[in-house]
């Protein structure tokens, strides 16, 4: 048949038009898919072999091969796998099948945001051209003598005609790179990006390696170029000796037992993944089989990387399938509370031509994250269980993001909360919600907390004066994410979690309770008009001034009536993210000898004196002063009216 020429659909030409032009600065990853087209049709042929006797697969023989031409400016990728017919040409590669016009305007959208995902689309091919202004594709179909030369510049039209493919079954791409300076073109405003990618020369071996190296260094069959070095002679002259270079290592450590891969091999592994240095402290290797088969291997890190708190990403789980990289920080493998692991996951069940949108929905996506989620806490829970010591190096590093899990994922709580670790006022050493559980004193009505923006701060806190008395035990939260974390974990093994600056916080038994009454009482009939004229002082700073059970020591404290603490407010706001301040309530001590003295002051004084306890309050809480020169001020005032009384 002589050469026939085609037009594209409408959409293969907008597509072309998007990867010449928008793509640019990714234009790598046309090798990867090209290498993994090849890959897929080798393992067709494998598989077809197996029912067929006319398809003989060799595969001691199967092979990739990368022929680079410097001087005629072309990269030819070419397989022997099973090759396609002619009616496959067309409808392959000069269709983009079954996409449907809004399908296609949704891909067109994700391939601008997200060009790394060109393969999920089913359209890798199509990648060629951006790099290659004509590409030449010669194939023949396994069991066939007849091949078709496939041939474009993507200008609208392709060329078709029969040729015998001189190696027999498979395919062969050559591309027809562009020059450099139409190249440097149509890099649209990449000098601005600073993309180094646009200055690579893809007949380079170096370039083709480290690009293999990246992308398909864990393809199962050799990834083959000629490569030329020197050898010396008998004679001290050197020869130069042209020989074949196998650019992958194809051995994906994660296929192999877990019994055969040493801890320097998971090591090495955790690196490469991770581009950190160091070793894991915790190796998940697993295969799951059944509804969903992968396979996966997680690495729990030793260490935080430098950067790890500045760090956006969701996830650092690289993404692979049928053995070819497709993504690194794939967010829907693993929840954001779970962004400290590191690791990777391979499966054949999900399909290469899904876009991102697709992706997050995907069935055997939410499955593979149970999974991974499961797995990732059970060996914390072992962790804990049987390396205490190596289980608090981790908390120190990653406990204030597994944390994070509580308010995010209430499906997981009952697992999460079981891994949480706390300082305490009952001992040195980090502690756990079963510990404290354990430890409570008979008539402790709940799990006591404080939360603070340190240790030195909250541990002497006026808050914790009556629970000292009493012996009983307070959880020290210092992290910037334990007020958010509390609002989430109401209680745990039927025991509810109190935060001790609350205004409702029940220390008494029913006996205390009815004698606490009556001295309350007391002291609220004794301190009424102290109490109105403080309150008419700070009406617009707190909702009530009541007398206190829970001090014994400080003279006032401030406690929150509402669902926000003080913590959470000053968090927020560090944040940039303030809510709304909330009035509070100010107790104050009726046994502390400072209330007798204001009783009988002026009620100018006592106005005074009432504005120099609330500030004192927000000082024992961590919170900013209003007006900390009219404090200092207040202070010096005082000071001098004291020194005259000497």
């Amino acid at each position: 048949m002589t050469k026939q020429t085609l037009s594209f659909q409408a959409e293969t030409k907008e597509l072309l038009d998007l990867m010449i032009h928008s793509l640019y600065s990714h234009r790598e990853i046309f090798l990867r898919e090209l290498v993994s087209n090849a890959s897929d049709a080798i393992e067709k042929l494998k598989f077809e072999s197996l029912t067929d006797s006319k398809l003989v697969a060799n595969t001691s023989a199967f092979e990739i091969r990368l022929t680079p031409d410097a001087d005629a400016h072309t990269l030819t990728i070419s397989d022997n796998g099973i090759g396609m017919s002619r009616d496959e040409v067309v409808e392959n590669i000069g269709t983009i099948a079954h996409s449907g016009t809004k399908s296609f305007v949704k891909m067109k959208t994700e391939l601008k945001d997200h060009p790394e995902m060109i393969g999920q689309f089913g359209v890798g091919f199509y990648s060629a051209f951006m790099v290659a202004d004509r590409v030449t594709l010669h194939t023949q179909k396994a069991g066939t003598t007849e091949g078709t030369i496939w041939e474009s510049d993507a200008s609208g039209s392709y060329t078709l005609e029969n040729a015998p493919r001189p190696q027999g079954h498979g395919t062969t791409v050559t591309l027809h790179l562009k020059p450099k300076g139409e190249a440097s073109a149509d890099a649209t405003d990449s000098a601005e990006t600073g993309d180094s990618q646009t200055n690579q020369d893809f007949t380079d071996n170096w370039t083709l390696k480290s690009i293999v190296k990246k992308y398909s260094d864990f393809v199962a069959f050799p990834i083959k170029m000629k490569t030329t070095r020197d050898v010396e002679k008998e004679d001290k002259t050197t020869e130069t000796v042209i020989e074949d270079e196998v650019l992958n290592s194809q051995k994906a450590l994660w296929l192999r037992s877990p019994a055969e891969v040493t801890s320097e091999e998971h090591a090495d592994f955790f690196r490469h993944l991770s581009r950190e240095w160091g070793e894991p402290a915790k190796t998940i290797h697993f295969k799951a089989e059944g509804t969903i088969e992968f396979t996966s291997v997680l690495y729990i890190p030793a260490q935080k990387s430098f950067n790890y708190d500045n760090q956006d990403r969701n996830s650092t789980l690289s993404l692979y399938i049928k053995r070819v990289f497709i993504m690194d920080d794939c967010e829907n493998l693993l929840p954001a509370y779970l962004r400290f692991v590191r690791g990777m996951v391979d499966s054949s069940d999900l399909s290469l031509n899904v876009s991102r949108e697709i992706l997050q929905k995907d069935i055997q996506i939410t499955r593979i994250r149970k999974s991974l989620v499961g797995k990732v806490l059970n060996a914390l829970k072992d962790m804990m269980a049987s390396d205490r010591p190596g289980y608090e190096k981790f908390w120190a590093n990653f406990g204030a993001t597994l944390k994070e899990g509580i308010p995010l994922e209430p499906t997981s709580v009952e697992k999460i909360q079981d891994l949480l670790l706390f300082q305490s006022t009952a001992t040195d050493q980090q502690t756990s919600l079963r510990e404290y559980v354990d430890r409570m004193k008979p008539g402790q009505k709940g799990i006591y907390y404080v939360t603070g923006e340190s240790l030195s701060q909250i541990k002497n806190s006026p808050y914790l004066e009556r629970l000292r008395a009493k012996g009983y035990e307070v959880l020290l939260l210092t992290d910037r994410v334990d007020a958010w974390v509390t609002t989430g974990l109401n209680k745990y093994a039927d025991k509810p979690l109190q935060s001790i600056t609350s205004d409702n916080l029940e220390l008494s038994s029913e006996d205390e309770k009815k004698a606490e009454d009556e001295i309350r009482k007391e002291a609220e009939s004794k301190y009424k008009s102290l109490i109105e004229n403080m309150q008419a002082a700070l009406k617009e700073k707190v909702s009530e001034i009541k007398v206190s059970e829970r001090l014994t020591e400080s003279p006032v404290c401030l406690v929150s009536s509402g669902a926000s603490s003080a913590h959470l407010e000053r968090m927020m706001e560090s944040m940039g993210q303030a809510i709304p301040k909330s009035k509070r309530v100010l107790e104050i001590n009726p046994h502390h000898p400072l209330f007798e003295r204001m009783l009988k002051a002026p009620q100018l004084k006592q106005g005074e004196w009432a504005e120099l306890l609330y500030q004192q309050a927000l000082l024992n809480e961590g919170s900013k002063l209003e007006n900390p020169v009219q404090f200092s001020k207040q202070i010096a005032d005082l000071m001098i009216s004291a020194s005259q009384q000497f």
